[in-house]
């Protein structure tokens, strides 16, 4: 789908209204009026809540590739790669706080099977690109040898999930934090681990 100004706008009222008030929030109505137009409006736009629930998961798995994509075409070594990535999608974060729906899935889409499998199957290739990232960094001799690949990429994600969930419960009370700040560090540590000697 080609999206429109007005989609784009729609899109980002839903992603809000999600965040921050919950999926059973995402009605026409409310949508309709934080985007400031009738509900007929709205229709003209997207024919159903079903559409915007898919465009918002379009979305989501857009701006991961568009961070993937970017850090694969830079050619870095894997190292450089991995901070690249987390980095970009803190950057993504901060940019788009509520962009974080997509960390709870499940709660968000169970009553869409085909939504929480598309979120589901975007979740298990991250995982298998940056497994195969690290499989790239133990080939070029950049993290250790014994490294188990799987549960790397599983620390990874795990770990970045926490700090964005941290960030996004204090960003009214710490209005300096950064993101990007906190995810350079984690990486740092993590690279501290594996990387070889």
């Amino acid at each position: 789908m080609n999206t429109t100004e007005r989609q784009k706008d729609i899109l980002k009222a839903a992603f809000s209204l999600i965040a921050g008030q919950g999926i059973q929030e995402l009605t026409i109505k409310n949508l309709a009026k934080a985007v400031g137009v009738s509900e007929p409006a709205l229709y003209r736009h997207f024919d159903s809540k079903a559409s915007i629930l898919s465009a918002v998961v379009d979305e989501i798995i857009a701006i991961r590739n568009d961070a993937w994509h970017d850090t694969v075409a830079e050619g870095k070594p894997a190292v450089e790669c991995l901070k690249s990535f987390f980095l970009r999608q803190a950057q993504s974060f901060e940019s788009l706080p509520s962009l974080v729906i997509v960390l709870f899935p499940d709660m968000l889409f169970k009553q869409d099977p085909d939504l929480l499998e598309r979120i589901r199957f975007m979740i298990r290739e991250t995982g298998d690109r940056i497994k195969n990232l690290l499989d790239a960094g133990i080939a070029e001799g950049s993290f250790k040898k014994d490294l188990d690949s799987r549960a790397v990429s599983l620390m990874l994600i795990g770990g970045f999930r926490i700090l964005v969930s941290e960030w996004q419960m204090n960003r009214d009370q710490q209005k300096n934090h950064s993101l990007v700040k906190s995810t350079q560090k984690y990486i740092q540590s993590i690279l501290l681990l594996i990387t070889a000697a």
